[in-house]
């Protein structure tokens, strides 16, 4: 472990995060569960995390960054279906990196939590040393700039902490991208 970031994250404290956040799934998956197959906060094979969150618009934008950004002429429209899975969540320990003093502490600029899906080294060693520490998850901007994104650390949770399904909705489609109505929105508000 990487003992200097170690101490930085153990001083950024912890607080506790309850509230309902959502994410979008295959509609073949009916648990929820996260996986070990690397994202943001913890690497291909290192440990199980749920990415959850909030608002909705921060969830659709995650599903065009992760399923039609990166493959040319592909669209929303293009996309099968999602599932959105509602989740309540009540949970102590967990890293704020919302606050901009804690992301510095631990080495991370606002340019590192917007980083593209394959440019997620350095979160991924604040997720490692978290994950370690035995935090039960972070908390941060989401990469979309639209909400807040909530990491999980499934196997450090008590049983009351278990995320609680609360609900589904099924997307026969994505819905629109968020970040281009915000663009276009953006521009109308500059030319009145």
């Amino acid at each position: 472990m990487d003992r200097n970031l170690a101490v930085a994250v153990a001083g950024c404290g912890t607080i506790e995060v309850s509230g309902i956040f959502e994410r979008h799934v295959s509609p073949d998956v009916r648990t929820l569960t996260g996986s070990a197959a690397g994202g943001r906060w913890g690497a291909p094979g290192a440990y199980s995390v749920l990415y959850l969150g909030r608002p909705r618009n921060s969830i659709v934008a995650e599903a065009y960054r992760h399923l039609v950004d990166d493959t040319e002429g592909l669209t929303g429209d293009m996309v099968g279906p999602r599932r959105l899975l509602k989740v309540e969540v009540s949970l102590s320990s967990v890293l704020d990196l919302r606050a901009e003093l804690n992301q510095q502490s631990v080495g991370l600029t606002v340019a590192d939590l917007l980083s593209p899906t394959s440019q997620h080294a350095r979160c991924q060693r604040v997720g490692r040393v978290a994950h370690q520490l035995g935090l039960h998850g972070i908390i941060a901007p989401a990469a979309t700039g639209l909400g807040e994104t909530l990491a999980v650390f499934e196997l450090h949770l008590t049983p009351e902490e278990q995320p609680l399904l609360i609900g589904e909705e099924d997307w026969r489609r994505l819905p629109p991208d968020p970040r281009v109505l915000r663009a276009i929105e953006q521009d109308q508000a500059k030319r009145d």
